[in-house]
């Protein structure tokens, strides 16, 4: 029995195709009704068909946990990780990927070089939504009410003398980031490290989380920022054709 001839039956199925008698496949395929019975017999026994009691087959149950399987590893954080350690082996520097929770931001995934520095963000670490890179590359792409909520709430507090204490500051440097694409922050959280990040967006569009690289502050300032930037955007880009 032809695999490929199997594998042409699940094929004929689509969203404007969801049904198919056993002469509409024969017919399509160019096949003899018994070859095609034989091949439904099979694709019935493992669930990958179901026939109705009309004698209409459509696509079984055993898709429904394929497709659990292939969502699964194409997760965010599987998507990212060869993504990011590309990025560590490239520029020498800490990555981390970001999602949102709430008006608290959590960072999935770290990858660190052979001289890891000391950073909030730590794999599983719940970090502010106001401060950093990594956290402002997706609070620019919340609704200002947001923003409003997080002051309203007295959420907002100084980490360093350069964290942004006041709401028109921060919306501002959040409207930067908006037009920029990208977020920078330079000891905002913690002493010392400086950061740039970029949103990941799903295919609809939606920023869903966000990619950073960060590293002490003095090895940063002497490497091509521009450069830097363009690895995260190459990296965004190869995640997003996931998503």
């Amino acid at each position: 029995m032809s695999a490929e001839k199997t594998l042409d039956i699940l094929d004929l199925f689509n969203f404007k195709t969801r049904e198919l008698t056993v002469p509409e496949i024969a017919q399509l395929l160019n096949q003899p009704q018994s070859s095609v019975y034989r091949h439904l017999r099979v694709l019935k026994e493992k669930g990958y068909v179901i026939e109705t009691n009309g004698g209409m087959h459509k696509l079984g149950y055993r898709f429904l946990e394929m497709a659990k399987i292939v969502r699964t590893d194409n997760s965010i954080s599987s998507l990212a990780l060869p993504v990011m350690r590309q990025l560590t082996s490239e520029t020498g520097e800490t990555s981390i990927l970001t999602i949102i929770s709430g008006l608290n931001v959590v960072c999935l995934e770290t990858v660190s070089p052979s001289q890891p520095i000391e950073v909030t963000a730590e794999q599983g670490q719940i970090m502010p939504l106001y401060g950093g890179a990594s956290s402002k590359a997706l609070l620019a792409y919340l609704p200002d009410e947001t923003v409003v909520e997080l002051f309203k709430q007295g959420i907002v507090k100084k980490h360093t003398s350069r964290t942004i204490l006041d709401i028109d500051q921060l919306r501002q440097n959040l409207k930067e980031i908006r037009d920029k694409g990208y977020a920078v922050s330079d000891s905002e959280l913690d002493e010392g490290v400086l950061a740039y990040a970029v949103p990941i967006r799903d295919s609809d569009n939606i920023v869903i989380a966000s990619l950073t690289i960060a590293g002490p502050r003095e090895r940063m300032l002497v490497k091509d920022a521009n450069n830097i930037i363009d690895h995260l955007q190459s990296g965004i880009n190869e995640i997003q054709k996931y998503l």
